[in-house]
């Protein structure tokens, strides 16, 4: 794709949404460029002025068009009127603090376009078909089809010839994912989705093969999080989060299930309160 002459689809708040939208489009044989200014996912507050931005090549534009308004009415589950509502959201760009989790940037559904579509009927069409996303002509992705249908997918994402992401799908919505983000072989990432708004994540942050915290996010915003090393049924610390800016913060600090510290924080979140309670977790 030439971006010089690429026009912006969408913007998006974070990477997760854009790459679920990305992966729908290019199914559709829709090539999508993904821009965002993180230094490779380093530094996701510096996606903050311009957020994660949709390219597709001026000709696709119509088409692309019409694909989303399908997507954003099923996700909205009330027809073409809320469907256009979120449309107009999904324009607008949220803020979006930095996380310090590991593999919040790679998360997401599958992105790649077919090979040879046109030798298959996609309606009734079940086996797998491949994806090269840097265009070397080596298959980064593996879509598998039931009776036309995306059943679920598997990215190659360092071109190692191993799987590192693995996805799963339900009437052409993806409904789970699992990443490997240190390529150890195992995954140390694991997505639930309720729709591309709403899901929930789990991530492994010191790749032992459990997992340390989940991150709630209601609305494509990150909501809640909690922390729980080593898959710990006692979880030491809940992160709460307003237009996702952390806010307040409760602490278990003797590790008997029960929080007994509050922390506020103010809109830069810097600490401004500490107060004694006891809140079962």
């Amino acid at each position: 794709m030439d971006l010089d002459e690429a026009v912006v689809l969408r913007t998006y708040p974070d990477e997760p949404m854009a790459r679920i939208v990305a992966s729908r489009l290019e199914a559709e044989d829709i090539e999508v460029h993904i821009r965002k200014e993180d230094c490779g996912g380093a530094y996701p507050s510096l996606q903050l002025p311009e957020g994660v931005r949709l390219f597709v090549k001026p000709e696709d534009l119509e088409a692309a068009e019409e694909i989303l308004k399908e997507i954003e009415a099923e996700d909205s589950g009330t027809g073409e009127r809320q469907g256009e509502q979120r449309e107009q959201e999904d324009r607008k760009v949220t803020r979006s603090s930095p996380i310090l989790l590991i593999g919040l940037f790679l998360l997401g559904s599958a992105a790649g376009y077919f090979l040879s579509p046109e030798l298959t009927n996609r309606s009734t069409y079940t086996g797998t078909r491949k994806g090269d996303r840097n265009e070397q002509g080596v298959p980064g992705t593996l879509y598998y089809y039931v009776d036309g249908g995306l059943a679920r997918a598997e990215e190659d994402r360092n071109y190692d010839g191993k799987p590192d992401a693995w996805h799963k799908y339900v009437a052409g919505k993806v409904t789970s994912s699992e990443y490997d983000d240190n390529f150890d072989g195992r995954p140390d990432v694991w997505v639930t989705y309720k729709d591309r708004f709403n899901f929930i994540m789990k991530v492994d942050t010191d790749f032992d093969g459990k997992p340390d915290a989940t991150v709630f996010y209601v609305n494509g915003m990150k909501q809640r999080v909690d922390w729980y090393p080593h898959d710990s049924a006692i979880i030491e610390r809940r992160q709460f989060f307003e237009s996702e800016v952390l806010k307040e913060e409760l602490v278990d600090t003797d590790g008997d299930g029960v929080f007994d510290l509050k922390i506020t924080y103010d809109r830069y979140e810097r600490p401004v309160g500490k107060a004694k309670c006891w809140i079962p977790n």
